[in-house]
């Protein structure tokens, strides 16, 4: 996802993320900044050019700013001048979150808030910054997803991230029989700007987790959160991490397999796509085009690594077995290209975060055959993935909060509005389409059936969803995007396993996939490492094999370890390999597990 590469760049995209809970601090003046430089504590979140710098004037203070989800400032830092004078009315007393709020509550109408009020929520860091964050609420009810986050590093302020959907542009009074617990404000796109409908909000406990569904005054359901306890499953098995530095990169990015056993990765700032033998633990480099930014990659068929190239404008195509590299030019300019996906009509479709399209293009050719800009302007669209069964392709649409669908040899996009969070790497698989919420605690899930979505919440706070992939199983793996969990969520009860990574790096960005064999690999971009996991807590032991089929293999497997006394043979556990083994098995085969 090319939201996520840092660069230092007067056009930038920003996107805010959450942190790990600290401690108040007492913040003081703001410092001053080198000229055209965004503050660094905002620089570590924000990722991807295109994004103009615009002022903005905010209770009489300069600040400049990036505009992201509507006309509304979405991040402010005080321009040059207001810096380097350090405005004693507006800051010299923001020692206190109460002062903050009181503050932001003057800048409703500069901030688009207009009918809310701030209210102090939670401190936490992100990277080096502490972070103050409050929500918006109107007479106590909350609105929804809404945030205010002030950055603040070494006691200086930093900067203003402005979380909302757009400006606020009517607001539906709530039903009194209603009760005030029961309320909540939830923001839906209207004609210019949001309108904040007055909602109920209804929760009911299920196992270890609350169920909260959100319904309008006419019953519709506009969103159902699920929301573990805050502690995360505990299991005997062990994870088994390992990192391999990555040697000669330096930005280790997204990730793919193929059917080899090879795990591939891009690194944009070599201009490289390398190759990692799980086997041997050997890297091979093999280059692209100079100065030509590999960004999105995917393991195709027929020894095909398909690679969005981000600066120099195309589809990039390397043959593994040789090493033959081919770049395909965008069939329009400014293109900076970036996630392709192979469909099952052999076509690839490559993602345009910033010319705002999806290209079509046919590898038996080597021709475009088609270029669409989506409907919904700005919309940031990230990557797809392929309904098989129903021939479609979805594709994640980051700035717009929604899911666009597409068939198979069709030119037109179908968009679907999500609840929010910012939708970032999906999956599809039995009926639904996954995604991770990049702006939001957890990930979303599409029901294709029933025309539904419905959010699953992470047992860690302060983590937001990274990238995504689907296990052969159907379960769903996440890395997230501070400390850097892989969280497993387990589809046939609804919970999610965290697992914290051994190196504490900045968070995940683009890379994570699933090997034929189970096997998790990721890249930690930040420390310039390739990860591997190792971890099947919901592992049937009737799949003796690991091939994720219970089937006769399995039998002959088990049945050469049991007669070789191999300890992997203990199917019951209790130390000793004998026939109550072989009953064991055999009991767990005749039941499919």
């Amino acid at each position: 996802m090319t939201t996520l590469r840092p660069r230092r760049s007067a056009a930038t995209l920003l996107v805010c993320l959450l942190g790990a809970g600290l401690a108040l601090a007492a913040p003081a003046l703001a410092a001053s900044r080198e000229q055209d430089e965004i503050p660094e504590g905002l620089e570590e979140i924000v990722f991807g050019e295109g994004r103009e710098i615009l002022p903005a004037t905010v209770n009489g203070v300069r600040f400049e700013s990036i505009r992201c989800f509507s006309d509304l400032p979405y991040v402010l830092w005080l321009d040059e001048g207001e810096a380097a004078d350090a405005p004693a009315e507006a800051f010299a007393r923001m020692d206190q979150p109460a002062r903050v709020a009181a503050w932001l509550a003057r800048a409703a109408h500069d901030l688009g808030f207009e009918g809310f009020e701030p209210r102090f929520l939670e401190s936490f860091t992100w990277h080096d910054d502490l972070v103050w964050s409050y929500q918006l609420v109107r007479n106590g009810t909350p609105l929804q997803d809404a945030r205010l986050m002030i950055h603040w590093k070494d006691g200086h302020f930093v900067g203003i991230v402005n979380h909302a959907s757009g400006r606020i542009v009517a607001i539906d009074e709530p039903n009194p029989a209603v009760p005030p617990a029961e309320r909540v404000y939830y923001a839906v796109p209207a004609e210019g700007g949001a309108r904040a409908i007055a909602a109920s909000a209804r929760s009911v406990r299920l196992d270890d987790r609350s169920i909260l569904t959100i319904t309008d005054s006419r019953g519709r359901i506009l969103e159902t959160i699920h929301s573990p306890d805050p502690v995360p499953t505990k299991r005997d098995d062990t994870p088994v991490f390992t990192e391999f530095p990555v040697p000669g990169g330096s930005f280790p990015d997204q990730i793919s397999t193929d059917i080899n056993g090879l795990v591939w990765f891009s690194d944009p700032n070599r201009n490289a796509l390398y190759s990692f033998d799980p086997t041997s633990e050997d890297f091979t480099s093999n280059p692209t085009t100079g100065a030509s930014g590999p960004d999105g990659m995917i393991n195709g068929s027929t020894d095909r690594v398909w690679t969005g190239m981000y600066y120099s404008g195309g589809l990039g195509l390397l043959h593994s077995s040789t090493g033959t590299f081919s770049q395909f030019l965008a069939p329009y300019g400014s293109a900076a290209m970036a996630i392709p996906i192979e469909t099952s009509d052999g076509h690839v479709w490559v993602t345009d975060h910033q010319a705002n399209r999806i290209s079509e293009f046919n590898p038996a050719t080597n021709t475009w055959i088609q270029s669409l800009v989506m409907p919904t302007p700005n919309c940031w669209v990230v990557q797809g993935h392929e309904d098989v069964s129903r021939q479609q392709v979805y594709f994640t649409e980051y700035n717009a909060n929604k899911l666009g669908r597409i068939d198979l040899g069709g030119s037109s996009v179908t968009d679907l509005v999500t609840p929010g969070g910012g939708p970032a790497f999906c999956v599809y698989s039995n009926d639904k389409v996954y995604y991770s919420r990049w702006n939001a605690n957890g990930i979303g899930v599409y029901d294709i059936t029933t025309n539904s979505f419905t959010q699953y919440q992470f047992p860690i706070p302060n983590e937001n969803g990274g990238p995504l992939w689907l296990r052969p199983d159907g379960d769903i793996v996440c890395g997230t995007l501070n400390r850097g969990y892989v969280m497993l969520f387990h589809v046939a009860t609804e919970a999610f396993t965290a697992l914290p990574t051994p190196t504490s790096f900045p968070g995940f960005k683009d890379g994570m996939t699933v090997a034929a064999d189970n096997v998790i690999w990721f890249t930690e971009t930040g420390v310039n490492k390739l990860g591997k996991l190792v971890y099947d807590p919901y592992a049937c032991a009737a799949d003796f094999n690991g091939d994720s089929t219970v089937n006769t293999l399995d039998v002959l497997a088990f049945l050469n370890a049991w007669t070789a006394l191999d300890s992997s043979a203990d199917i019951n556990g209790d130390g000793a390999v004998n026939t109550l083994d072989v009953l064991a098995f055999l009991n767990l085969w005749n039941a499919g597990c």
